[in-house]
């Protein structure tokens, strides 16, 4: 397969319904803010970036984030991006939402190198789930593992100066440890971008493993997380 692939990237983990098909150096892409109702819009949103273009005339690979996030977000994309690889016999790669929002930051300009990144989704439980890690020439540099935990029990990486929390995760930053908040930022607004992914993956800049429909799956950090009724979340701090 050549170095510029034709890449269909999707990512439905955060509030974000974020498609993109990167082709011949161009990409085409919809980003919508759609908080549980991904399923409604996702076929939608991929008929506009094939643009009426078969799949199989498309698209060389699927990348798909398989979280952590949503429960029922990352199973929007996967059984997507499945049936898809699936029905045309096309390979896939798994990419991990939170580190996904890292580039997409990057990309726009909010990252410096060497800073420490805390990427964050909201559980929407009273929990969010957190990847530490630090911004290198280009690149992002994963401490440890993603984790889900209360906002107060955030855990400390092996070493940080100033951070910046990015995604919604954020949303509970007055409950952050005091160790975390003083001198670093916040920006809530930071999600996956599947235009940043596809050319990522299509430039070659991410090195692509290809693996058949079968082998995606979704991310889930903790397992035994309940879900809840919106009107027994509480309020974000």
């Amino acid at each position: 397969m050549s170095l510029i692939m034709r890449v269909l990237a999707l990512d439905t983990a955060t509030q974000a319904c974020t498609l993109a098909l990167w082709e011949g150096g161009e990409v085409r892409a919809r980003h919508e803010i759609q908080a549980r109702a991904h399923n409604r819009h996702i076929l939608a949103m991929l008929r506009d970036v094939l643009d009426g273009q078969p799949l199989q005339d498309a698209v060389d690979l699927i990348a798909c984030g398989t979280g952590p996030g949503s429960f029922t977000g990352l199973r929007v994309a996967v059984s997507v991006a499945q049936g898809l690889a699936w029905s045309q016999e096309l390979p896939v790669q798994g990419f991990c939402s939170m580190t996904a929002q890292v580039f997409s930051a990057a990309d726009s300009g909010k990252l410096t190198d060497g800073i420490s990144v805390l990427s964050t989704i909201d559980a929407q439980i009273d929990k969010l789930y957190g990847q530490w890690g630090r911004w290198c020439e280009g690149h992002f540099v994963p401490e440890g593992t993603p984790f889900a935990c209360s906002p107060e029990q955030i855990p400390v990486p092996s070493k940080m100066d100033h951070a910046v929390v990015l995604g919604s995760g954020g949303g509970y930053w007055s409950r952050f440890p005091d160790w975390l908040r003083n001198g670093s930022r916040s920006d809530v607004d930071v999600t996956p971008s599947a235009a940043v992914m596809a050319r990522l993956y299509g430039t070659g800049q991410l090195p692509v493993e290809l693996v058949p429909a079968h082998r995606l799956s979704p991310q889930y950090v903790q397992r035994d997380i309940a879900w809840k009724k919106l009107s027994d979340q509480g309020q974000r701090g």
